[in-house]
């Protein structure tokens, strides 16, 4: 059936790739040439992978077959086929083989292993290409010079930042994790004929569907590695700061460790039933177990013969005996945390990480020379902030529960213990006065989580408190490193605070001498964000928490939403309201004398905050938010993209540490009082803007029907049940949907429409506003594009819009939109005037015809993947249609392929 396209003169084909793309205004900027050296570099590899790929193609179909399939690959590999064309000759192609969709199936094996490639290989690349220290040492250089122009302590500073990645396993990682691993085992060897169609054949053989769905276990297992390349990571990068700064006067060195590992896998309970004390405390042995690797190879016996290494010194100054014990002592305390074997273990443990350390630093090395003296001391030092950072737990894990969750187990505690029967009707004051005094209260009183006489057994309750009362185990065994933070999501009111605290009190970890875990509100909604300056002053203001608070080290966390505020307020609104409401709260923690901790809770796309790397997301933060440092969470496939490889890693890492190091020195953002109010008028518009396609009574049935969303829990991408229950009687009930599911199939479905509606008709509103009669719409156009030049949370927001809209296809998305009734097609209509206009007015504030002129890079690298993404959309629509048409036989036939769809788009361009 493809024959007929192989039969088009070359001419005829260019003709008709011209016409198409003067048809395309709603498809980003034109593709750029493809001239630099990263992208003709991406091309070659394509290329390649195309012709060993169809080797795959041929071993695995009948002649028959393998025409069909092999002519479609032929066609994707142009240039840039025309997708009107493509489409129909897809969806042709679907119809006919739907019954039989082996040949499908295969054909998206090809698309989806060229888009993985691809994009592994495009991050190797980065990281090869960019020298992995230029960030940190300038961000570092800059520090510096500010703080020494303003007689400051740099290490002071420096004691003060912790710069942590969080992991989290939210349910974004479609592919198979062993089919990621064939591809980032072997990126030095993808460019070459040989390594190449290695790749290819591994991969075609390992990649597909995933069968089950991960357990919490799993997901733990598969970040393993990714929390050892941090580890790896983080060691070289206090290795280069204590080099640069044994160059200052007084030979100074980092006193703490700036980078730590975070984690949520096993600790985010927020819609995750899987999660109990017993999978908690597996998690934390997994992690544990990759901290006693680190430390037995530094040690270890074979360092012992590997000159200049801290074994082979301490050798060399005869210490091996003591050598040999240090590393049996260290087994033991392993078999003890992690082992499997019977207990107990005879001989000392060591109690910590740091009564290792001390064992090392107490032997003598009196008798080696000058050079291997300061070898050695290095090595220590740096070890010594090893043990602060990774210690025997690995990596910290988060606690996350919502505040439902907690008030319903607050609730029945205080009927267990005696008190109101009906706590959860109780008004917000009468919540606050009842929770203070029973924190307050000294007497020793013991609240009673046992089930009382008659009682109806409580299975979630036990549970709950079951897994509550197991951080205390968990502190005693691997230390308060372990768990160090207790996240409320939809943090709301002072009560949904105190109730964490009063059940930390109860588990044994908060007292008048301190609270044992940092309480952290989790702020997402717009409304919750202007609210947020109020609930934090009244934390602080809270006499028992403040007293615990100030023994605790007077520093609060906070952790601030991207997520449902963009799903519920869209992008622009959701933009500024994280960023407005952190600076308020920074000021209510300096007007209470506590320093703030941000922590951002991004996703992977740019309509949860996401940008084209560290550099262009914390560089566009408030200087001021970052003193105490940052953490960021690193969600399901973004984790082995930016820590797949120690090469990878070491570059991701030294990107967030150096742009956090740079925007710290520049301290409080300058611009912000001068053009809040105009943020305040645009985030207003936008907001409205939104609301007004999210409250379209036709919008969940297009939503439904034009986008993959009812395969998302189908994929088994993640332990996490991928939605809340979200339907009535079968309809779409979208303030029941997670924030992620429903920006990734807007994504998918080619609009990208939660990264850049409402923002265009709040540009144009504020241009075009009658209200000021003090000012034109000239001038009102010139500031913006002041704004975007002089302000860096403005020129992020702005390019990372412009990156949305270059990756978002209207001519895609239509396709996408006929798969919906004839009477939601008004939403089409919507999104795409929306999309035209913030294209139009990005331009005008950019000044310039190029929505990607800020990355080219990128520009000729989205030009590289899409052929292959425009495929695979058109497969996606072409079987979503068949799955609409077809009886539930075949239905079932084509879930496979489906999700196989949703994987290649999701390699090319993430999905939430």
């Amino acid at each position: 059936m493809f024959r007929a396209i192989t039969s088009h003169s070359s001419a005829q084909v260019a003709m008709s790739a011209a016409n198409n793309a003067l048809r395309r205004s709603g498809s980003g900027s034109a593709s750029p040439k493809i001239v630099g050296p990263l992208a003709s570099k991406l091309k070659d590899i394509r290329q390649n992978t195309h012709t060993n790929l169809k080797l795959q193609l041929q071993k695995s179909l009948s002649p028959m077959k393998f025409e069909q399939a092999g002519e479609l690959a032929e066609q994707i590999e142009a240039d840039e086929p025309d997708f009107e064309h493509l489409h129909a000759r897809v969806e042709e192609f679907v119809q006919s083989n739907k019954n039989d969709p082996e040949i499908i199936v295969s054909a998206l094996k090809y698309l989806n292993s060229q888009l993985m490639i691809l994009s592994a290989a495009e991050r190797h690349l980065k990281a090869n290409d960019s020298p992995a220290n230029q960030s940190l040492m300038h961000g570092l250089k800059t520090l510096i010079d500010h703080a020494t122009s303003r007689g400051e302590s740099i290490i002071q500073k420096l004691s003060n930042t912790t710069i942590s990645p969080v992991f989290t396993a939210h349910p974004t990682n479609f592919n198979k994790p062993q089919a990621s691993a064939v591809v980032l085992s072997q990126l030095d060897d993808i460019a070459t004929p040989h390594g190449n169609a290695k790749v290819c054949q591994e991969l075609w053989q390992t990649q597909g569907v995933r069968e089950l769905k991960p357990s919490v276990q799993d997901e733990a297992n598969q970040f393993s590695s990714n929390i050892r390349h941090l580890h790896s990571s983080g060691r070289n990068i206090h290795k280069q700061i204590n080099q640069q700064l044994s160059g200052l006067p007084n030979n100074l060195k980092l006193s703490k460790p700036l980078v730590e590992a975070g984690n949520w896998v096993g600790g985010d309970r927020d819609g995750n039933p899987n999660i109990d004390a017993a999978v908690l405390k597996d998690v934390v042995k997994t992690l544990s177990t990759a901290a006693f690797d680190y430390f037995e190879q530094k040690i270890g016996k074979e360092k012992t013969t590997q000159p200049g290494s801290l074994g082979n010194l301490l050798s060399k100054a005869g210490h091996s005996e003591s050598l040999g014990l240090i590393r049996e002592k260290l087994a033991r305390t392993r078999a003890h945390l992690v082992g499997e074997g019977p207990l107990p273990i005879q001989g000392d443990l060591y109690l910590n990480a740091n009564e290792l350390l001390h064992d090392l630093e107490s032997l003598n090395i009196g008798n080696l020379d000058t050079d291997d003296k300061r070898i050695v001391q290095e090595k220590l030092d740096l070890l010594k902030l090893d043990a602060d950072s990774i210690g025997f737990h690995g990596a910290s894990t988060d606690i996350r529960q919502n505040s439902a969750m907690n008030e319903k187990t607050v609730g029945e505690l205080l009927r267990r213990s005696g008190g109101p029967r009906n706590y959860e009707s109780l008004g917000e004051l009468e919540k606050q006065t009842l929770l203070t005094h029973l924190l307050l209260d000294t007497s020793k009183t013991v609240l009673n989580d046992a089930p009382i006489d008659g009682q109806i057994d409580n299975p979630e309750f036990d549970r709950e408190i079951a897994l509550i009362k197991s951080y205390k185990t968990i502190h005693d065994s691997y230390g308060p490193q372990a768990l160090k933070n207790c996240i409320t999501a939809n943090t709301e009111t002072l009560s949904d605070m105190l109730e964490v605290m009063l059940l930390l009190k109860h588990a044994g970890l908060a007292d008048g001498d301190g609270v044992k875990m940092n309480v952290v509100p989790l702020i997402e909604t717009v409304d919750d964000l202007h609210n947020g300056p109020t609930i934090l002053n009244s934390m602080l203001n809270h006499p028992w928490y403040r007293q615990a608070l100030q023994a605790s080290g007077n520093q609060q966390q906070i952790m601030v939403g991207y997520s449902d505020s963009n799903r519920l307020d869209g992008p622009l609104a959701s933009s500024w309201a994280v960023y407005e409401g952190t600076a308020k709260m920074l000021e209510v923690a300096k007007q209470n004398g506590v320093k703030l901790h941000v922590f951002h809770g991004r996703g992977g796309t740019e309509a949860r905050g996401s940008g084209d790397s560290y550099a262009q997301e914390i560089k566009s933060g408030n200087g001021a938010s970052l003193l105490t440092g940052m953490r960021q969470t690193e969600q399901g496939e973004e984790v082995p993209a930016k820590f797949g490889t120690k090469i990878i890693s070491q570059s991701n890492l030294a990107d967030m540490v150096g742009s956090t190091l740079e925007t710290m020195a520049t301290g409080p953002d300058q611009q912000l009082a001068k053009y809040a109010n105009t943020m305040e008028l645009l985030a207003q518009h936008a907001r409205d803007s939104y609301q007004s396609l999210y409250t379209n009574p036709e919008l969940p049935q297009f939503f439904q029907r034009s986008t993959p969303i009812e395969f998302v829990g189908k994929s088994n991408a993640g332990s996490r049940p991928a939605s809340r229950a979200n339907s009535a009687e079968g309809s779409l009930v979208l303030d029941k949907l997670r924030a992620i599911p429903w920006v990734g199939a807007w994504y998918q479905s080619g609009s990208a429409m939660p990264a850049f509606f409402g923002t265009g008709s709040a540009l144009k509103n504020f241009v075009d506003q009658s209200t000021d009669t003090n000012t034109t719409p000239a001038q009102r156009t010139e500031q913006l594009q002041t704004m975007y030049r002089e302000w860096p949370f403005f020129k992020s927001f702005v390019d990372r819009t412009a990156t949305a809209l270059q990756k978002a296809d209207m001519q895609i998305a239509q396709q996408y939109a006929k798969l919906a009734p004839a009477k939601s097609q008004g939403v089409f209509e919507k999104i795409k005037n929306e999309y035209e206009l913030t294209k139009e007015m990005i331009l005008n504030i950019k000044q310039t015809n190029d929505l990607m002129d800020h990355n080219p890079v990128d520009a000729e690298i989205l030009t590289v993947k899409k052929p292959l993404t425009q495929a695979a959309h058109a497969m996606q629509i072409g079987l979503l249609k068949a799955h609409q048409q077809a009886g539930p036989e075949i239905q079932n036939k084509l879930v496979e392929p489906i999700v196989m769809s949703m994987q290649a788009i999701s390699s090319s361009n993430r999905f939430g």
